[in-house]
């Protein structure tokens, strides 16, 4: 139960996939507002451009828009195909914004504050709590601002100042790579943290669905379970049979034997019955010695038999402070008729082990319509 719990709790977290589909998004959005800002200038600095007019629409709107588009485009695809890996994907998702900074920089020389978008990429990288990937988004960044450090220097403009700023910019990077792996593990143990307490919580509401004696299911579990499975069955065209069981002669076993040997019998009932549990098979304790079992799709024959063993075990049983007195149950089984009510169903059933007790007790009797 505690490892289905576990599973069901994992259910709550976006899957990595879908951090992906977000990431291109915001690809596209990034796009449109690197393209608007350069509209934006080319429309409000118009007579302090670099360039001609003719050539800024171009060189930083045109071609810009033409060539992130069709790259965040591509990105798209390579993220929605099943032909790659999820590992790949998130690489390249977070790239995208690299090669935007990227861009940026090797435009945009006056604006040495573009540097830092680099840093993004790394900090973004943590919600695939992978350090491996934040470390590359590290790295490509690092790199990224060398290459744009070489173009620098080539121009012949790498003066102490830039090269400051590159060293700079570079430490940084490595500080937010450090900071992200805090952020990393911060991450992982609240998740272990949650998902330890929702475990434990679905574990605790499974717990209280057993009666503590026998470690069956309870007289509210089979309230409420059984008009579940009724309306279950009923929708999916299967058979639901209940039985509903007694030890004979129970009071006179406590009255004479005493209640440790009372409880000795329920004991040895409930172990019987926790054997013939199955994923189709729920066993409850309805109350004293009143034992009930739900059958969901299984024949009127496979739940006989399952009793009539049943009933042969505990009878053959001696417990030795009863001085080989035998042991016996009764036990009546009811078939529900799709057409049946809830009270009806349980009626039906009592009124099979009452029939059960009435003809000699330690006998199984199925109800006939």
């Amino acid at each position: 139960m505690y490892k289905d719990a576990q599973r069901d709790s994992s259910k709550i977290y976006i899957e990595p996939i879908k951090w992906c589909y977000y990431i291109v998004k915001i690809g596209y959005l990034t796009t449109a507002l690197i393209i608007l800002a350069h509209i934006i200038w080319y429309f409000v600095a118009r007579s302090v451009l670099a360039f001609p007019p003719d050539v800024y629409l171009q060189n930083y709107i045109i071609l810009p828009a033409i060539g992130f588009f069709a790259l965040t485009f591509l990105v798209d695809l390579f993220v929605r195909s099943s032909h790659f890996s999820l590992i790949a994907k998130e690489y390249l998702s977070l790239s995208l914004f690299i090669i935007f900074s990227f861009y940026l920089v090797w435009t945009h020389d006056i604006a040495k504050v573009l540097m830092g978008s680099f840093i993004l990429p790394i900090f973004v990288s943590t919600i695939f709590s992978n350090v491996k990937i934040t470390r590359w988004m590290f790295w490509l960044s690092s790199i990224a601002v060398m290459l744009l450090g070489v173009k620098t220097y080539f121009k012949g403009n790498l003066d102490s100042n830039m090269f400051m700023q590159i060293f700079v910019a570079c430490f940084m990077f490595l500080c937010a790579y450090l900071l992200a792996k805090i952020l990393i593990r911060y991450g992982n143990d609240n998740l272990a943290a949650i998902t330890n307490f929702d475990s434990r919580q679905r574990y605790m509401q499974e717990k209280l669905k057993l009666e503590p004696f026998t470690g069956l299911y309870n007289k509210k579990t089979f309230d409420d379970y059984l008009p579940k499975v009724m309306e279950e069955c009923r929708s999916t065209n299967k058979y639901l049979l209940l039985a509903m069981i007694d030890i004979d002669n129970f009071k006179y076993i406590n009255d004479f034997y005493g209640h440790v040997v009372g409880d000795r019998v329920l004991l040895y009932l409930s172990q019987i019955l926790k054997e013939i549990q199955a994923e189709n098979i729920r066993v409850f304790r309805i109350g004293g010695d009143e034992f009930a079992i739900l059958f969901k799709d299984c024949t009127v024959e496979k739940a006989y038999s399952i009793c009539e063993d049943m009933r042969t075990r505990m009878e053959s049983t001696h417990l030795r402070d009863i001085d080989k007195r035998r042991v016996t149950l009764s036990c009546g089984l009811a078939c529900m008729n799709p057409y049946v009510s809830l009270d009806w169903f349980k009626k039906v059933a009592d009124s099979a082990l009452y029939e059960a007790k009435n003809n000699g007790r330690n006998r199984i009797i199925v109800y006939k319509d």
